[in-house]
């Protein structure tokens, strides 16, 4: 049985998959100023740093799963794909860190790393929605609200 920090880093995540399954397309290209992130960008870093405290904290779970090159522009299967990759690297990761209640190039208790990891891909995703907000594009409210509605997410597998 997974533990209740695996359980909130899986919510966190469909989070993510959530926000982004209702991006539309050309959402993707969105960036609130120039030179910016754009919204795929925002979720390629997402994933891109959590490969990147994996290298560090367990290179032995990262295996095969690659971050995405530097200015690149992933499409949403490609980074749904990815979201969900890292997901369960950090997943095997934290079901570590609870048991030994340490986590390696941490200084505190597995509980404070989940809360940046949760915190970081929050900001990034209101990131996202401010730069589609700016070029024009509002996300329904259900959207926008849905995220918060936990069982929602369960059915964007």
């Amino acid at each position: 049985m997974p533990s209740q920090l695996v359980d909130a880093w899986k919510m966190s995540n469909e989070t993510n998959i959530f926000l982004l399954t209702k991006i539309p397309a050309a959402g993707l290209k969105d960036s609130y100023a120039a030179r910016t992130r754009t919204v795929a960008a925002q979720f390629a870093h997402m994933h891109n740093v959590r490969l990147r405290w994996m290298s560090h904290s367990a290179p032995e779970l990262v295996g095969k799963v690659k971050p995405f090159p530097r200015g690149s522009e992933p499409g949403k299967k490609e980074l749904k794909d990815a979201l969900r990759a890292s997901e369960k690297i950090v997943a095997a990761f934290l079901e570590h860190c609870d048991a030994t209640g340490k986590v390696k190039a941490w200084n505190g208790p597995p509980a404070t790393f989940l809360s940046y990891l949760v915190a970081h891909e929050a900001h990034h995703r209101g990131l996202a929605m401010v730069a589609m907000r700016l070029a024009g594009r509002k996300l329904p409210e259900e959207t926008v609200y849905g995220q918060w509605q936990w069982g929602k997410q369960r059915n964007t597998r």
